[in-house]
């Protein structure tokens, strides 16, 4: 968990540059390998009893390439831009609105708001080239390094996907 006591907030703007563990974000993704700490810029802003809190991050981390399974290297770039105000004595009071949070007496607790903006920068696919060529469909083999020795498939009728095309063509005159 990341907390900021507010005692160290001054009033203006002050900035605070940190180097966190992934796990003290609770940062977890399938598919994706944190390898280095996150890298946070801060800066506050304080009001009064109103706290602006601007992050900056990034991380370096691996994926696998969505053809081959090959990893590959990334750098996430995230930031977010959060208020804070003080906790309503009513549960009430609080507005569930996005980008508002609050806090206690003590401190602002800021580690869902970096996690979940390094979460949402995190890429659905990723290739390791454009021209990536992907494992072979019928022995596995990893077509960038090495040309198996299957014959390339003209008709899937040959293939392990022969059955359910088969099936589909049945289902279909079936329907007719």
């Amino acid at each position: 968990m990341l907390r900021i006591m507010l005692d160290t907030i001054d009033e203006g703007s002050s900035f605070l540059d940190l180097d966190i563990v992934p796990e003290e974000l609770i940062l977890e993704f399938d598919g994706v390998y944190f390898t280095g700490n996150v890298s946070v810029n801060l800066r506050f802003y304080r009001q009064t009893t109103k706290i602006y809190v601007k992050a900056v991050m990034t991380v370096d981390a691996e994926m696998e390439c969505s053809r081959c399974l090959v990893r590959v290297p990334i750098k996430i770039k995230a930031g977010t831009e959060v208020q804070y105000l003080p906790l309503p004595k009513f549960v009430d009071d609080q507005i569930d609105d996005i980008g508002i949070g609050y806090y206690t007496d003590e401190y602002i607790d800021i580690t869902d708001e970096l996690r979940e903006s390094i979460l949402l920068e995190i890429p659905m696919i990723i290739l390791c080239a454009e021209d990536c060529k992907g494992l072979c469909l019928q022995c596995g083999q990893n077509l960038n390094i090495k040309k198996c020795d299957c014959h390339e498939f003209k008709d899937l009728g040959e293939s392990k996907l022969a059955v359910l095309t088969k099936l589909l063509d049945i289902k279909e005159k079936l329907e007719v």
